[in-house]
């Protein structure tokens, strides 16, 4: 499907007069070329009005045509599927599935941001919490501390603390699916590292004892 309207925008020249929904529905019910035909007269006909919408909405071109993309195979779906009978005009259906689509994305990335926010805070609050603590001359001792809490923990720790590594290139050396995945576990290994320490208040001694 997703190979067919890459065709269909390939061959918006080819287009000619619009077709009544009725004889559109029934081209997208059908086979070859009739399908290909309505596809190509439903893209040239709702193209502009979704792109539109999701360019002044902060979307991007890109985003645009995934969204303008993704719309159509749905509402190609629920017409095989006979959800959608023609109960309303395509041109509204199409951009209600468009715009119901755009506005979950943004609320998706809003949530992702927000969360993405609230973890940047936290780490450099805990890090500020530690800044006494994590210094140059107690590194060993800090090293020591860290290995208590596990493989992954240590080695994100010691990259993003020590080496200023990125998340990306923690995650791509350390097999992790994504830098979100390694930014989350840094966070929760800064907070059972400040748990650790404040648990233990002969550590903060030895990690102190060279200042």
């Amino acid at each position: 499907m997703i190979f067919l309207l890459q065709t269909v925008s390939q061959n918006l020249h080819t287009i000619k007069k619009p077709l009544p929904d009725n004889e559109l529905l029934d081209l997208l019910k059908g086979g070859n070329p009739g399908r290909n035909q309505a596809l190509e007269l439903i893209y040239q006909q709702n193209r502009g009005r979704i792109f539109g919408f999701v360019l002044s909405n902060s979307g991007t071109t890109e985003q645009a045509a995934d969204i303008f993309q993704e719309s159509v195979i749905a509402f190609y779906e629920n017409v095989k599927e006979d959800i959608f009978k023609g109960e309303s005009a395509i041109s509204t259906y199409l951009y209600s599935v468009a715009r119901f689509k755009w506005l979950n994305q943004i609320k998706k990335d809003k949530v992702r941001d927000e969360h993405h926010n609230a973890l940047e805070q936290g780490d450099q609050e805990i890090k500020g919490q530690l800044a006494t603590i994590i210094r140059g001359e107690n590194r060993q001792q800090v090293l020591e501390v860290i290995a208590l809490l596990g493989e992954d923990c240590k080695k994100i720790l010691v990259e993003s603390i020590y080496h200023n590594t990125s998340m990306k290139d923690i995650a791509a050396a350390g097999n992790f699916s994504s830098d979100q995945i390694v930014r989350n576990k840094k966070y929760k290994c800064l907070k059972k590292l400040k748990e650790l320490i404040s648990s233990r208040p002969a550590l903060i001694q030895i990690l102190r004892s060279n200042e």
